[in-house]
């Protein structure tokens, strides 16, 4: 039975919607296949005739061992190199201050401990001593504490004096602590001296040159000792005027009372007497110190 044309026309229009559905499905399947890239992958690209339907791209995947993750680090040092040099002089600066008291650079461990024990304990026992063989007034913090409670000082028992000493040698510790500290007095190059000349050209110099550069050689230690002690001794300052501020409960200055008058000598006075002979102690054992680890035995000893 010949077919009409009306059933020709729907025949013709099935087959060419089928073929438009087909290549629809493909284009389909292709959008939403996971991309493979020269960057994720790693991939060389190639073409090749597909079919007789033209060129077609095929992806070619290959490893790359050593490229990318070096790439990836360079990237890396790269982003940290920028970060670190955002900001300006004045916060970098301000940064590398408080990097000095957050997290410090201590090469001996040991050598905290010592400064604090040399600070608390024995510069204020030495000036105790020196005051009474010259036979000079009392410190006003040299009082033992069960005067504090209506005893009389006369009365107090034998080394009595003990804790007075150590209680104001915490402070005087506190102070030489946060000045070695900002001085940066931890750290290698602080405690162990600069060395000059080679033995084969200090055989030739005659002694008093050998004692100049012996002397030039302490000059690191020198100058962090005077910046730490500048920066305890302004700690220090400071903590006698919040005490005298305690004490009086107003701001007082020179020439308003003879009570006051001599109240603020007595402090100057044991101020400078705290600075010298914490400058003594501690700067005789530094110097000490770093000649002991001048000496490579004694340095292989110590770390």
């Amino acid at each position: 039975m010949p077919l009409s044309k009306f059933t020709l026309r729907i025949l013709w229009i099935g087959f060419i919607a089928g073929q438009w559905t087909r290549r629809d499905k493909v284009q389909f399947s292709e959008a939403f296949a996971p991309p493979v890239t020269t960057r994720s992958h790693g991939v060389s690209q190639r073409q090749r005739p597909n079919r007789g339907r033209g060129l077609r791209r095929l992806v070619v995947i290959y490893e790359r061992n050593d490229e990318e993750p070096n790439l990836e680090k360079r990237q890396s040092d790269g982003d940290k190199s920028n970060t670190s040099t955002t900001g300006s002089p004045l916060e970098n600066a301000s940064h590398s201050i408080l990097q000095r008291f957050v997290s410090p650079v201590i090469d001996d461990p040991g050598l905290p401990l010592t400064d604090a024990l040399l600070a608390q304990i024995v510069a204020p026992s030495l000036q105790i001593f020196w005051i009474f063989l010259v036979h000079a007034p009392s410190p006003s913090w040299l009082r033992p504490l069960s005067s504090y409670f209506g005893e009389a000082p006369e009365l107090a028992p034998r080394g009595s004096l003990l804790a007075p000493t150590l209680i104001h040698g915490a402070g005087l510790a506190v102070c030489w602590l946060a000045g070695a500290l900002a001085a940066r007095m931890y750290e290698k190059e602080a405690f162990s001296l600069r060395e000059l000349d080679s033995a084969e050209s200090s055989q030739s110099r005659s002694f008093f040159e050998k004692a100049l550069r012996g002397i030039q050689s302490y000059d690191t230690v020198v100058s962090r000792l005077v910046k730490a002690g500048a920066f305890a001794t302004g700690i220090l300052i400071v903590g006698t005027q919040i005490d005298l501020l305690l004490e009086f409960k107003r701001y007082v200055q020179v020439g308003e009372t003879e009570e006051t008058d001599l109240r603020l000598l007595v402090a100057m006075v044991e101020v400078i007497n705290d600075v010298v002979f914490e400058a003594v102690v501690l700067s005789s054992w530094r110097i000490i110190h770093a000649g002991f680890m001048s000496n490579a035995e004694n340095r292989s000893k110590r770390w």
